[in-house]
């Protein structure tokens, strides 16, 4: 059963999917599909495979199966080569990249991931916030290649996991970062941390305003974020970084984030810019009306 169908040879123009039973609602199955897509999300370029998946998510392996062929007609979902294992597939990136660039965040954020990649020979990550996750929209690949947690383009974990997704949530109201933590805290062990030491990078970017640190999850790495705080905006981005700890001693761990916290600056000022130009031509747009 962990075999799915392979997509070589499928009609340009297949089938449309055996409709659902009269037990399964269409908001069943898009609330199965997601789970199913989250779930990909979280485990990153390794997959899982179907058998997995379905216990995960408490479906039956005909169901999960159903769901998955559908996903991967689509690009959603792909085979991992050589094995069972089942990840996202391509054809979310183009969605994401749709998402981010919706605000202008990812355009205004690529020239910042080139420059800062050319100067340090790191690589850079652009982060945003997506419900209980973080996601990476961008990705600029340094000098070196290096172990990340949030693996490429694409890649999914839960809010408080990595140097960016720690920066966002430190960002919020309190009351909404005990809401996260509590949400996701069975899912930290998964990635070898606790509820604690997350609680306490957290505190730690809210100290500091950005996270720099030696404490990565990967041993012998260091991590670097700075937030994009929007004026008049919550925050729900950041620039990150992670890099050998040895490449950088404290005086250019300094010129790094102060680098770093340059280019933010510029990122900030572009989306207030922008916001500013679409409330000028647009002086109706948000409110409420029935009309």
């Amino acid at each position: 059963m962990d075999n799915l169908p392979s997509l070589q040879g499928i009609d340009a123009n297949p089938p449309a999917p055996a409709a659902a039973g009269p037990a399964e609602s269409g908001i069943q199955v898009l609330d199965r599909a997601i789970g199913l897509l989250q779930a990909l999300g979280q485990t990153g370029n390794n997959g899982l495979q179907l058998s997995r998946l379905a216990a995960q998510q408490g479906l039956s392996l005909s169901t999960t199966h159903r769901l998955l062929t559908a996903l991967e007609r689509h690009g959603w979902v792909e085979r991992v080569a050589g094995s069972k294992r089942l990840r996202l597939g391509l054809a979310l990136l183009g969605l994401s990249g749709q998402a981010a660039d919706g605000s202008g965040l990812r355009r205004l954020c690529r020239p910042a991931l080139l420059q800062l990649s050319g100067e340090f020979g790191e690589t850079f990550y652009l982060i945003v916030r997506s419900g209980l996750n973080a996601l990476v929209v961008d990705r600029q690949e340094g000098a070196y290649v290096i172990e990340s947690l949030t693996q490429g383009i694409g890649g999914m974990m839960p809010l408080g996991i990595g140097a960016g997704s720690a920066a966002i949530l430190a960002a919020q109201p309190q009351a909404e970062i005990e809401a996260v933590l509590g949400a996701n805290a069975a899912r930290y062990p998964q990635f070898g941390t606790s509820l604690e030491q997350v609680r306490r990078r957290v505190q730690q970017v809210q100290q500091d305003g950005h996270l720099l640190s030696d404490d990565s999850l990967i041993s012998g790495l260091a991590v670097l974020s700075v937030p994009i705080r929007p004026r008049g905006h919550v925050v729900t981005a950041a620039l990150a970084t992670n890099f050998i700890a040895s490449r950088h001693d404290a005086a250019g761990r300094q010129a790094f984030l102060d680098r770093i916290r340059q280019e933010a600056a510029t990122i900030e000022a572009g989306l207030t810019a922008s916001a500013t130009a679409h409330a000028r031509f647009n002086p109706g747009h948000g409110a409420a009306s029935d009309r």
